[in-house]
């Protein structure tokens, strides 16, 4: 049986709203994602009553069906991935970093990998992509702050169109760049993953 994720993702600039005005704007986003991906993947209503959290806090569907989802938001941008599989999603916008964040979260390899042969720019993208990675895989075990990025050590190789992402736990990595935005996706093993970037008037 070939499974699949879809990923559904809408850009919304702040504004001029408050910081409380937008943390709700973003979650009626999330809420209206998926109530659209419920219906249009699974053919069913999504209803909050069979939403429950596990251990460490991560929202899972109680229901019969097999049905996963996971959301993350960001400045400007809300993504949701929906599958049959138990999945994790993030997003971040490239911005500057510390180099204290960095040794932090990042293993030795991880670190050269960031800092060799590239320029502050290059070093940026090199660490949002590794950060979304490991954000993502954290979300798909549902460990949260229990689990060390570190613990989860990527290598990335990119190959013309193709892209190559090794990590040291089991799972399935995507990932997309959008917008100034990585987004990363990660599965429990191999799915056809689609990308569906939503409008305003889409929702």
């Amino acid at each position: 049986m070939k499974h699949q994720t879809v990923v559904y993702y809408t850009f919304c600039p702040r504004g001029e709203m408050t910081a409380g005005d937008y943390k709700k704007y973003q979650r009626e986003i999330a809420d209206k994602m998926l109530a659209l991906g419920f219906k249009t993947k699974f053919g069913i209503k999504f209803d909050l009553a069979y939403v429950k959290k596990g251990t460490h806090g991560k929202p899972f569907w109680a229901g019969e069906e097999k049905i996963y989802y996971n959301i993350s938001n960001t400045s400007g941008l809300v993504v949701c991935a929906m599958s049959d599989l138990e999945t994790g999603v993030d997003a971040e916008r490239v911005h500057l970093i510390k180099e204290t964040v960095m040794r932090r979260c990042c293993t030795e390899a991880e670190t050269a990998y960031i800092m060799g042969n590239s320029g502050e720019e290059q070093a940026r993208e090199r660490f949002f992509r590794l950060w979304t990675l490991k954000e993502s895989f954290i979300k798909m075990i549902g460990q949260g702050m229990y689990f060390s990025m570190r613990e989860a050590e990527f290598s990335i190789q990119d190959t013309g169109k193709m892209q190559g992402i090794f990590c040291s736990q089991p799972g399935y990595f995507v990932q997309k760049r959008q917008n100034g935005y990585w987004i990363a996706l990660c599965t429990q093993k191999e799915t056809e993953v689609l990308w569906r970037e939503l409008k305003r008037e889409d929702l």
